[in-house]
């Protein structure tokens, strides 16, 4: 008898969490094309596939190299990441441990006694042991664990993702102040320029071969240039305060002069790029995790309209004398099952579960919409390699073309030949060219960053 019950007793531990009433889960279908466009990737470095090389490879400036380590370290953003981690781990401990016999011991000492003078105090001492485990015949338990362990696997996809974006804002905002630097250096260039043309212009009034209008345009453009000037100071003391925020403590900038020519590795892809290269971006395996966990709260909720069968026993021993509180017969035993049958409740359990099927539906739509903005990301940086290309080298020649015409104009204006007017056109139309083209070369770095985070790039070194 005893050999059965034991037997009967261990069947049920191994019953015990076996069934789940969870859906079987799906990836749900991608709502994008299978692939990229090929005339957005004609201008991608050829490989046969794409693999994350890592930060440290994709920058190749050990300034910026530099400053992502330091950010790593410091960044708030990153920090609170990690304790996110490491609050789900917690929470998924706790909840597991409902899936498991619960083991509790006690002991206590009693006092008692008459109110009369010659009656005597008597101590009880009193010993004892508690188990208790819930048979999970349905799974709720299970399901309830299993959801808190895809919210734990959802914040590490989180932390990987505030990993990448922080990489990418930290190298933004380092070209960000290169832009601002650069810029700053061709309008005290071009300001130098103006007040050599000014100082020509002036001995030229001196020997009467000019006039006082085109001494004061070329006053004009030497006030205007110095206000451009004050505006790229107030910019680059912008873009240093940003660097320094984004990397979390107040550091000592790299050296603007300092820079290497070549600071990015581009991102070689296969001139085939499926769409499944977005399933490793931390963003779209973060809802997927939150969808497998809306898929096991499914699971607890129909378990809830069956019945919840729990054991509990324990062990006491209760004497007088220490001495023999463990001794078998001061002792006795208890054993308690327990059926809990759901009848009526007002309707809670189904709405729970319409609930749970809801929250299902709305995991799925985000991670449809996750994957249809990540698609978007990549195509539009894709999109951008054409068209900043194309940009950059018509306005290079554009430059060469404005060079020669300035050079002409001054040679013409000296001869007489045409009004200081032309010469103030060919200087300003110089200098806003010699701007777009560091806007679009900032671009082109910048895009080529947003490729790389769109792919998912910029977590591991």
């Amino acid at each position: 008898m005893f050999k059965l019950k034991r037997l009967t007793l261990c069947t049920f531990f191994i019953l015990a969490g076996c069934t789940s009433l969870a859906p079987e889960y799906q990836r749900p279908e991608r709502p994008v094309p299978q692939q990229f466009s090929l005339s957005q990737n004609a201008l991608a470095p050829a490989t046969t596939g794409y693999q994350d090389t890592g930060w440290r490879t994709f920058f190749t400036d050990p300034q910026v190299q530099a400053l992502i380590d330091d950010a790593l370290r410091n960044n708030r953003d990153l920090r609170m990441a990690t304790l996110n981690v490491q609050e789900a781990r917690a929470q998924y401990n706790v909840t597991d441990a409902d899936r498991y016999p619960q083991l509790n011991a006690s002991s206590s000492i009693t006092y008692s006694g008459g109110f009369q003078r010659d009656s005597s105090t008597t101590q009880t001492y009193t010993a004892g042991g508690d188990l208790s485990f819930e048979l999970d015949f349905f799974g709720k338990l299970k399901n309830m664990s299993e959801a808190e362990r895809q919210n734990f696997f959802a914040s590490q996809e989180a932390q990987r993702a505030v990993h990448i974006l922080l990489v990418s804002n930290v190298s933004q905002s380092y070209f960000n102040r290169r832009l601002a630097y650069e810029q700053l250096k061709v309008a005290k260039e071009t300001l130098k320029n103006y007040e050599q043309s000014y100082a020509f212009v002036e001995q030229q009034l001196i020997t009467g071969s000019t006039n006082v209008l085109s001494l004061e345009q070329a006053r004009g453009v030497i006030e205007s240039t110095r206000a451009d000037i004050a505006k790229r100071e107030g910019e680059l003391a912008q873009a240093n305060n940003a660097l320094r925020l984004v990397v979390g403590k107040d550091t000592v900038l790299p050296d603007n002069k300092q820079s290497t020519e070549k600071e990015i590795n581009p991102v070689k892809l296969p001139l085939n790029l499926s769409s499944d290269i977005l399933l490793q971006r931390p963003d779209i395996m973060e809802a997927e995790h939150k969808l497998k966990a809306a898929n096991a709260n499914i699971g607890a909720a129909r378990a809830a309209f069956f019945p919840s069968i729990s054991l509990t026993g324990g062990l006491s021993s209760s004497s007088t004398e220490l001495s023999s509180l463990f001794n078998a017969t001061s002792g006795m035993w208890n054993f308690v099952p327990k059926i809990d049958i759901p009848i009526f409740n007002a309707g809670r359990n189904k709405a729970n579960l319409t609930l749970a099927e809801i929250r299902q539906q709305q995991s799925i739509v985000s991670y449809e919409q996750k994957i249809q903005s990540a698609f978007k990301d990549v195509a539009d940086a894709l999109s951008l390699r054409e068209s900043i290309n194309g940009q950059l080298t018509a306005q290079q020649r554009y430059l060469e073309s404005l060079q020669i015409t300035l050079q002409r104009a001054r040679g013409l204006y000296s001869n007489g030949v045409v009004s200081y007017i032309e010469v103030l056109d060919a200087e300003r139309t110089l200098f806003s060219t010699q701007q777009a083209i560091l806007d679009l070369k900032y671009a082109q770095q910048v895009n080529e960053v947003n490729l790389f985070t769109a792919l998912g790039g910029g977590w591991t070194e």
